[in-house]
């Protein structure tokens, strides 16, 4: 698989937010400012900090690619999901009722009520701390556009659309911005793809990557908040927690999440599509296959949903039946999504045995072509 100029069979990484140290959270410091570090020393001095305890662990794992770990300080990871990027371009107000988004609806959500444009970085000090810390590729992570549209109250465009597309055109700025620093690799994680697309995402993505010199990835998840996979809600179940939590019965067959992105995912311009294998098996990479996809497919090996650390052999069986839809030289390997719900403990452990997992079957491979 392609990572910059070189060719990496089997390419580890991981997705989305990682757990923070104990010692930035909570703390006056722990705050990342609209714009660049400018006057505030120890701010700037303790998220670089921050994000390189998260590399070394990634380093230290023995991963391929280095992500930039998502650190964005203090209050849930995701709330400032929506702070983030909301502060940095005009047009909006943070105040909202929430919105009935899938995993997410209990959030807050910000108001459009003007002209949606790019008013400071969105990740460059993200990617410049990670870049200081590592000599590997580094990935960044944006959320989704979709993602972002559908968690807004608009009170100012005429559709969801021209929202979006707004959106877009910011994070082309931004993205240009990025590639321009020597990011490697942009993922955009657009978690709300499973439960539907419709006519223009496509056509919105491919505007916000469009002349952007750099490797594009998507995400795309089955839902992790609270640790639970995301659902539908049924607009009949008045109690609002039925909005987040996931209360099919154990027993309950998982619903194929991967089929509502084909084939308008096929449209997209992107360099690699990533979802979840780790939790919920093989089944999901079969409209890889219906679907001719031929473009690099990075797949999630390790379930963060559980606090079960996997062994290295467990890893290996879960990438051995990614081969049976992927070929070796188009697979990446990453955890099923963040491991922001996980003690870093713990984080650290799976991203070890994902890169341990992945050693066994890329030395596997070499054998058979020797």
């Amino acid at each position: 698989m392609r990572i910059g100029s070189q060719d990496v069979l089997l390419p580890t990484t991981m997705v989305g937010n990682y757990p923070n140290p104990r010692w930035y959270d909570g703390q006056a410091f722990a705050a990342f400012p609209k714009g660049e570090f400018v006057y505030d020393a120890v701010s700037r001095e303790a998220f670089d900090d921050a994000v390189g305890a998260i590399v070394h662990d990634q380093e230290a794992a023995g991963l391929d690619i280095i992500s930039d770990g998502r650190v964005y300080g203090g209050d849930s990871p995701y709330g400032q999901i929506l702070y983030h990027y909301t502060e940095r371009m005009s047009g909006y107000k943070q105040a909202g009722p929430p919105i009935g988004l899938p995993i997410y609806s209990t959030l807050f959500a910000p108001s459009c009520v003007g002209e949606v444009r790019r008013e400071a970085p969105f990740h460059l000090a993200n990617l410049r701390a990670t870049r200081k810390a590592t000599k590997k590729p580094v990935k960044v992570s944006y959320v989704g556009i979709q993602v972002l549209a559908a968690a807004t109250n608009n009170q100012y465009y005429k559709e969801t659309r021209e929202l979006a597309m707004a959106i877009a055109k910011a994070f082309n700025e931004d993205f240009k911005e990025l590639a321009e620093n020597g990011c490697d690799i942009i993922q955009i994680d657009e978690f709300v793809w499973p439960y539907g697309m419709g006519d223009w995402e496509i056509e919105v993505l491919n505007t916000a990557v469009e002349g952007v010199d750099c490797q594009f990835w998507v995400h795309t998840c089955w839902g992790n908040y609270s640790g639970t996979p995301g659902y539908f809600p049924n607009e009949d179940d008045k109690e609002f927690g039925a909005w987040v939590l996931d209360q099919r019965s154990s027993s309950a067959p998982a619903p194929q999440k991967a089929v509502p992105i084909f084939p308008q995912v096929l449209d997209a311009n992107i360099d690699a599509l990533n979802y979840e294998v780790g939790r919920t098996g093989s089944d999901d990479l079969k409209p890889l296959l219906d679907n001719n996809w031929d473009k690099p497919f990075v797949a999630g090996v390790i379930d963060v949903k559980s606090t079960v650390t996997e062994t290295a052999d467990e890893v290996a069986d879960r990438i051995r039946q990614v081969l049976e839809f992927v070929p070796a030289e188009n697979l990446g390997l990453s955890t099923d999504c963040g491991l922001i719900n996980l003690p870093r403990m713990i984080s650290a452990g799976k991203l070890r045995a994902l890169a341990d997992g992945a050693a066994m079957v890329r030395n596997e491979l070499i054998e058979k072509r020797a």
